[in-house]
């Protein structure tokens, strides 16, 4: 999947929902429910599905396909710590709606975005420390998030505010009908909090690795592991199928530090860097060219790195990387 076409999925994710969710909270409401117990509940299935079909999209997009049984745990994870995000949310937002309801509304679903946001971080947090591993990207994980579904939230929860009440003649006052503006604000809202964490994690992004040729060409993939494994084998986060000459576990990119090495796996056929075979663990630069197999892998990162000399073999120096065609762009922190 390419970070354009994640960034729409994001999008549309979160308004189809927070649809689903505003028909399942409009049929949990009791009779002669109160206007808070109502919020609560439409809050927290808002929160709830919004998070977990971002969280089974991010899934499907850093995992295998063949790795459902992570994929689902994630969204279920993710879904829970959304959706008391935007219980708290939702709660703050109608506690203050007697007082100023512009205030209210906007403060409550920003509050609400921020924590959805927040929720794929504290995801990657928790199996880090179970996994005893470094913490830097998770946390930058979560900050993107935030940033995201902040922005996502605030944006989303104006365009809610004036669908219910700008266009609520028009859509219809009564809250619990389909026709009514407070289904169409919901569904601008999980639209928007979706668009924004999408556009933050690709804009916000440090390293990632697109496939620019052999299998599935122009899969883009952020590198927010310690380690990013290719191969084909079905649990290798870079599954490149279909060719002999590529290993089950063929190579690693591993962080440490700010940097990234590529690592081979001993292999037979070997792993070129910018037409070089490497030998041993090897810093990679933005626009280094990775070949294994029939196919080739491009690195990009947003951090400038001086052009020393590298050993990749023993007794040989590599030469400079040559400039990929797309390299310029990717030197852009925006450029996705």
């Amino acid at each position: 999947m390419s970070f354009k076409l994640f960034i729409y999925y994001c999008a549309v994710c979160g308004g189809w929902a927070a649809a689903i969710g505003w028909v399942v909270g409009r049929f949990l409401v009791p009779s002669g429910a109160t206007v808070m117990t109502r919020a609560l509940i439409f809050g927290t299935f808002l929160g709830m599905l919004v998070a977990l079909g971002l969280g089974l999209l991010d899934g499907l997009w850093n995992l295998s396909s063949k790795q459902m049984v992570k994929v689902v745990f994630q969204g279920m994870i993710i879904a829970a710590i959304g959706s008391v995000g935007s219980l708290i949310g939702a709660f703050i937002g109608e506690s203050l709606h007697q007082t100023n309801e512009m205030v209210g509304v906007i403060l409550g679903w920003t509050l609400a975005g921020l924590l959805i946001g927040a929720s794929f971080g504290v995801y990657e947090i928790l199996i880090r420390t179970m996994q005893n591993k470094g913490m830097g990207s998770a946390v930058k994980k979560m900050t993107n998030g935030i940033i995201g579904g902040t922005v996502g939230g605030l944006l989303g929860s104006i365009l809610f505010f004036v669908i219910r009440y700008g266009l609520g003649t028009i859509l219809g006052k009564d809250p619990l009908t389909l026709l009514s503006s407070s289904f169409a604000g919901f569904i601008a809202l999980g639209a928007c909090i979706g668009l924004f964490i999408g556009l933050a994690q690709v804009i916000l992004k440090e390293a990632w690795v697109r496939v620019e040729a052999g299998f599935r060409p122009g899969r883009e993939l952020i590198l927010t592991k310690p380690e990013t494994t290719a191969g084909r084998a079905e649990s290798c986060d870079i599954g490149l199928f279909g060719d002999n000459n590529v290993e089950r576990l063929h190579l690693r990119i591993v962080q440490q530090g700010d940097q990234y090495l590529l690592v081979d796996n001993g292999t037979p056929s070997g792993t070129y860097l910018n037409e070089v075979r490497i030998t041993q663990a090897t810093p990679l630069r933005s626009g280094d060219m990775i070949r294994l197999g029939r196919n080739v892998l491009r690195f990009g990162e947003r951090q400038k790195r001086t052009q020393e000399p590298r050993i990749v073999a023993s007794g040989s120096r590599a030469p400079a990387a040559s400039p990929a065609p797309q390299q310029t762009s990717d030197a852009n922190p925006f450029a996705f």
